[in-house]
């Protein structure tokens, strides 16, 4: 293999895009730089949604897939690859659009026995299942969630319903007070890296403990990620939960499983990154290999491995 398309978004110029870009931008040029050590020719396709022709012409042994969207995009520019018939990284369109889809992977995850949150409306929860929290079906980094997100009576909840109205579908779950974990996957069948914890410690007194939009924005600099301390017995627990969430969906590659541990250390999945960040020092996937000792030039070759049949190098 010699040419590697490495294909990632152009958004529009609102605040949210152009941050998301600038992320995407960051990820692309230490990729990139990774593909070049490991002896690949590199080209970049920057993608404009909802335009996906570019896609049904192109002359590449792979495409190093980096294009995330908070929408069902996603999805579509996998199933736009997968009928282009090039090879890419990461999952197919409906590993994605599963992963995406909260309530949808939850309905899996339930089939199989992956521990998860239960989850209602319908059915409509009773009093003894509060509290709630209240969340978009679609999207990540937290948007939609914020500290009213947690609810512990119904007139709570309804007011939390209608503040999020605009993501509908949306989802109601049982909230799980608890430590909050996140764990990388990688290769097939995936490897589950350390898990790390997302500390909240820092947090003013008024700001709920959880991974919301308004802790990554308005404090992010306070909410800490590093590697967690369990016992061994319990972090062995989170790993298969973590793993069986990853199969479940029948993903690829690489992922990153969010959790909760509840008092008892009980690990329930909350939700599946199928496309998670990259970005060196950044990005919690590449924190949790170095973490495992594996490099950043590794991780990525890695990554390729599971789309070239080749044992990775790194020099």
């Amino acid at each position: 293999m010699k040419v590697v398309i490495l294909l990632k978004g152009k958004f529009s110029l609102s605040k949210e895009d152009t941050k998301r870009e600038k992320q995407q931008n960051k990820t692309a040029f230490a990729v990139e730089s990774a593909l070049k050590e490991l002896g690949y020719t590199v080209e970049r396709l920057n993608l404009s949604p909802p335009d996906l022709s570019p896609l049904q012409n192109l002359r590449a042994d792979l495409v190093f897939n980096l294009y995330t969207a908070t929408g069902r995009e996603q999805a579509l520019v996998a199933g736009a690859l997968e009928l282009a018939g090039i090879p890419f990284t990461g999952s197919t369109a409906m590993g994605h659009f599963l992963a995406l889809g909260k309530h949808l992977a939850k309905a899996v995850w339930e089939k199989n026995s992956i521990p998860t949150p239960p989850s209602f409306f319908p059915p409509q929860p009773q009093e003894n299942d509060f509290p709630l929290i209240i969340k978009p079906a679609f999207g990540g980094s937290g948007e939609g969630i914020s500290s009213s997100s947690v609810v512990r009576s119904f007139p709570e909840m309804e007011g939390a319903l209608q503040r999020i109205e605009r993501f509908s579908p949306l989802l109601v779950e049982k909230f799980i007070p608890g430590r909050e974990l996140t764990v990388g996957l990688l290769g097939n069948p995936p490897l589950a890296l350390p898990p790390l914890e997302v500390s909240f410690d820092r947090l003013p007194p008024e700001v709920a403990r959880i991974n919301s939009f308004e802790a990554k924005t308005e404090y992010g600099d306070l909410v800490a990620v590093e590697p967690a301390c369990l016992p061994e017995e319990i972090e062995a627990r989170v790993k298969e939960a973590a793993i069986g969430a990853f199969l479940s969906l029948g993903l690829k590659d690489y992922a990153r499983a969010d959790l909760r541990l509840d008092e008892r250390g009980n690990p329930y999945v909350l939700e599946i990154n199928s496309l998670p960040g990259l970005e060196p020092g950044y990005s919690d996937l590449p924190r949790a290999a170095e973490a495992a000792g594996i490099s950043y030039i590794e991780l990525i070759a890695r990554i390729l491995q599971g789309r070239t049949n080749q044992k990775y190098r790194t020099s």
